[in-house]
C-alpha cells in the first residue's frame, strides 16, 4: 500500500512540473528566457509588412511577432501582435503571456526596412495560480 501512496505522489509531481517564473521580460529576436526549470520562452522571429507612414497602400498590412515554448510536453508556437495583445499557450497550464502594447513601434517611415532591423518586445507572463 505505501508503494501505491508514493507513485501517486510522484505521478502528481511529475504532472504539476516546476513552478512558472511570473515576470516582465524583454527580449530581442533570438533571445530565450526560461520560465521554469523545464520550459523555455524564445521569441522566435517577427513579421512587420505594415504600411509605412509616409506611403500611400492598398492593404494596411499586419504587424505580428512569433514564439516558441519548448518544455516537456514539447514545442508550441504562437503569435502575438497589435490585434492579438495576450495568449494563453496550452504548454503553460492556464498562465498568460501579454505584449506590453507600449513595446509596439510605430509603422517605420519608409516602404525599405534597413538591414538589421529589429523590433524588440516586452512580454509580461502572468499564472492563473500561486505554488507555495
Amino acid at each position: 500500500m505505501k508503494w501505491l501512496a508514493l507513485l501517486v505522489l510522484t505521478g502528481l509531481s511529475a504532472c504539476a512540473g516546476a513552478p512558472l517564473k511570473d515576470g516582465t521580460y524583454p527580449l530581442q529576436p533570438g533571445q530565450r528566457v526560461a520560465l521554469s526549470g523545464n520550459t523555455t520562452l524564445t521569441y522566435d522571429s517577427f513579421s512587420d509588412s505594415r504600411c509605412p507612414a509616409n506611403a500611400r497602400c492598398i492593404w494596411a498590412g499586419r504587424l505580428s511577432f512569433r514564439f516558441v515554448l519548448d518544455g516537456p510536453e514539447g514545442a508550441e508556437e504562437f503569435s502575438l501582435g497589435p490585434d492579438q495583445l495576450a495568449a494563453t499557450p496550452t504548454s503553460l497550464h492556464g498562465a498568460r503571456v501579454a505584449l506590453d502594447p507600449g513595446s509596439i513601434p510605430p509603422a517605420r517611415s519608409s516602404v525599405a526596412t534597413r538591414p538589421g532591423y529589429v523590433i524588440p518586445v516586452t512580454l509580461t507572463i502572468t499564472s492563473t495560480f500561486k505554488h507555495p
